[in-house]
C-alpha cells in the first residue's frame, strides 16, 4: 500500500521577494463515512441496526470514561488518551486551570497499525500542482512539514 502524493508550487508571500517553493502534499481523498463503514463490518446474522447500536454504545462509552481521565484500550486497535499541555508559571498563584495551552486527543496504535505506517511507501504523482500563497501560518493539512 502506498501513501500518494504530488509536488506543489507555492509563494512565500511572508518572506521578501515572494520567493517561489516546492513541497510534496498527500493526496487526499473522501473520508469514509459512518454508515459506508457500518456495512463494511457487518458480520453474518448480525443486521445493521445492531452494528450501529454496538459501535455507537462503544463510542459513548468511550467519550465518558475519556471525560473522566481515563485511557481507553481497545485490543486489536490501539489506545485513545486525553493530553493536556500547560505553561509554566513562576509563582504559585500564576498555577491555575488558565495555563492550560493545548488539549488534545492521542491514539497509540497497536502493532498491526504500527506495521502498516512502517511498510507504506511513497508513490509521487509528478503532475506539479499550484498552491495557494503561504501566508507563514502552517501547513494546511496537519503533516507538519
Amino acid at each position: 500500500m502506498s501513501i500518494v502524493v504530488r509536488k506543489t508550487k507555492m509563494k512565500l508571500t511572508y518572506r521578501e521577494g515572494k520567493p517561489e517553493v516546492y513541497k510534496m502534499r498527500q493526496l487526499t481523498y473522501q473520508p469514509l463515512t459512518f454508515e459506508q463503514l457500518l456495512s463494511e463490518i457487518q458480520v453474518v446474522g448480525v443486521n445493521p441496526a445492531q452494528t450501529q447500536a454496538v459501535v455507537t454504545a462503544l463510542l459513548n462509552r468511550m467519550v465518558q470514561y475519556l471525560n473522566l481521565g481515563h485511557a481507553v484500550q481497545l485490543d486489536n486497535f490501539g489506545t485513545f488518551k486525553v493530553c493536556t499541555k500547560w505553561k509554566v508559571a513562576h509563582t504559585l498563584e500564576e498555577c491555575t486551570a488558565d495555563t492550560n495551552v493545548v488539549k488534545n486527543l492521542r491514539f497509540y496504535p497497536c502493532k498491526a497499525l504500527q506495521t502498516l505506517l512502517r511498510e507504506q511507501t511513497i508513490k509521487v504523482n509528478e503532475a506539479v500542482s499550484e498552491q495557494e500563497p503561504d501566508s507563514g501560518g502552517g501547513d494546511d493539512d496537519g503533516d507538519g512539514e
